[in-house]
């Protein structure tokens, strides 16, 4: 426990001095956690630290780059190590683009997961890949590894609104719906997306300039609305048990 705080301090004092730092209190009935994100920039990229603790604690120190290969696309690629409750765990993850191709990837191990900077558990693994066909059309693929894996093809319509539809399997096959837009007067966008059947889940988010709302509801029964207001992160739900998270973001030049 000390030696996360002299890490978390140390952090805390690069990301006063040149980076990024967010700080939060998590709850759950009869529980607390103080969870704490900082990023120092460094050249060409980012080291950054994760850190939560309460009666249970797990920490991750990591570095992130990117890489602008002009005509050629985009790279980008980071690597986190974790210690803590369960024992040790990291991730590496990538992204990239060339031409009318998309691909992100992300693989991980973590031998406990802890809600809400560390939720994953065991082998959990991502990968996205979008195809643009025409400038208004985009194909994609999903596969999500883990405790509920799933795979996701779709096709997104842009004409004027950007209309999605698709299918999956999560166990069971499942619907995706989707529609994202302008709404209102004062370019406020909603996005909407829908899946049922095998995995049956809304979201949505709703973004106007300096605020941002997102809900979530899934069965089995799950939710959770969030709201940021400029730097104030506001997150309430239940997740097999009540839970409530503020944070704050500060970020310097």
């Amino acid at each position: 426990m000390g030696q996360a705080w002299w890490v978390g301090v140390v952090f805390l004092g690069l990301a006063l001095a040149q980076g990024r730092l967010e700080a939060g209190v998590y709850g759950v009935p009869g529980a607390l956690a103080s969870t704490l994100e900082a990023g120092f920039t460094l050249e060409p990229g980012e080291a950054f630290l994760r850190l939560q603790l309460g009666q249970e604690t797990r920490g991750a120190l990591g570095f992130s780059s990117s890489l602008a290969l002009g005509p050629l696309g985009y790279l980008a690629y980071g690597l986190q190590t974790e210690a803590g409750t369960g024992g040790l765990g990291g991730m590496a993850f990538a992204e990239g683009g060339a031409g009318p191709l998309a691909l992100a990837v992300r693989l991980g191990y973590r031998p406990k997961g802890l809600f809400p900077l560390f939720p994953e558990e065991g082998v959990f693994g991502r990968l996205s890949l979008r195809y643009r066909l025409v400038p208004k059309e985009v194909m994609g693929f999903l596969w999500e590894g883990g405790e509920n894996s799933r795979a996701e093809v779709s096709y997104a319509l842009r004409e004027g609104a950007t209309y999605t539809l698709g299918a999956g399997v999560s166990g069971l096959p499942y619907l995706l719906l989707g529609w994202k837009g302008e709404v209102g007067e004062g370019m406020e966008v909603l996005d909407l997306s829908l899946r049922l059947g095998g995995l049956n889940r809304l979201e949505a988010g709703l973004y106007l300039g300096e605020a941002s709302l997102f809900l979530t509801l899934s069965y089995p029964w799950a939710a959770s609305l969030g709201v940021w207001l400029g730097d104030l992160g506001l997150e309430g739900g239940y997740r097999e048990a009540p839970y409530a998270w503020v944070r704050y973001a500060w970020r310097w030049p």
